[in-house]
């Protein structure tokens, strides 16, 4: 069977939703990575068109799975252990030795990851702020959301492939890991304490709701999808979940240049960052 063309029409259809829907940007030139990412959806259904694919994510009785099986498909999920290690570097020596002298011995640290993928940033975070011993692991917790229910059941599971550990070393991993079966490796309980996982849509009014204000947010590599008015929602989320002086920091190639914020940036070798204000009026 010949494999259907997206149209101009059906593009412009399967555009407008998915910028609604998730914030979702696919331009022009990206019409044949959509229609590419819609394919294995299209052909598992045995749908005719992907105008048909449309109708069933929005109208039928089971679009809310409908759409969470499709969301893997729009975005890149792939992630890794250590990724971007100017970053990690700065979160080390720069915002994690503020925060212990703000926080005091006593003080809970909250480290927020959006878009968390599969969990290898957060249990990345949860490792790099045990070695620096700054603060006692049962006053730290670290949240990772994300919108792929999928991608948070593999977080949960805390178990990986040789893959995921391509940036880091022998070292990191076998401190924190344990071998479980011919190469897989699982996450050690004690990584796992303070660490949570929960579904959350960054385009959403009010995703942040319900969250205790956050010292550290990592939020990367996911706002390069978003079109202009997702990239301001998603900031003004990103802002208010922030406590006072909290730090955020984004993907390498992203920035909030594009919308209004009173979020300031800082850079420092290899990173570049925002903060909330400490004081505000």
């Amino acid at each position: 069977m010949t494999r259907p063309t997206l149209t101009q029409e059906e593009f412009r259809l399967w555009s407008e939703w998915l910028a609604e829907e998730f914030g979702l940007h696919f331009g022009p030139e990206r019409r044949d990575t959509l229609r590419n990412r819609l394919e294995p959806r299209r052909s598992a259904l045995g749908l005719a068109s992907f105008e048909d694919l449309l109708f069933r994510v929005k109208f039928h009785p089971e679009r809310a799975a409908e759409q969470e099986r499709l969301v893997p498909h729009l975005t890149n999920n792939e992630s890794y252990f250590c990724r971007e290690r100017g970053t990690l570097d700065t979160l080390r020596e720069v915002a994690l030795p503020h925060l212990r002298e703000r926080l005091g011995g006593g003080g809970e640290l909250r480290i927020l990851s959006a878009a968390c993928a599969s969990g290898e940033e957060v249990y990345t975070l949860a490792a790099l702020v045990r070695d620096t011993g700054l603060f006692s692991p049962d006053r730290v917790r670290i949240t990772g959301l994300d919108l792929d229910p999928a991608a948070l059941e593999r977080a949960r599971s805390g178990a990986y492939g040789e893959h995921a550990f391509r940036g880091a070393s022998p070292e990191f991993r076998d401190r924190w890991f344990h071998p479980e079966g011919e190469g897989v490796w699982e996450v050690r309980p004690e990584l796992r304490e303070g660490v949570r996982f929960q579904r959350a849509n960054l385009v959403d009014g009010a995703w942040w709701t319900g969250l205790p204000p956050q010292h550290v947010v990592f939020c990367r590599n996911v706002l390069i999808y978003f079109d202009d008015d997702a990239l301001r929602r998603a900031a003004d989320g990103l802002y208010r979940v922030l406590a006072p002086g909290g730090y955020l920091f984004l993907g390498h190639a992203e920035t909030l240049r594009r919308v209004a914020t009173p979020l300031r940036v800082e850079r420092r070798p290899g990173a570049i960052f925002y903060r909330r204000p400490e004081e505000e009026t």
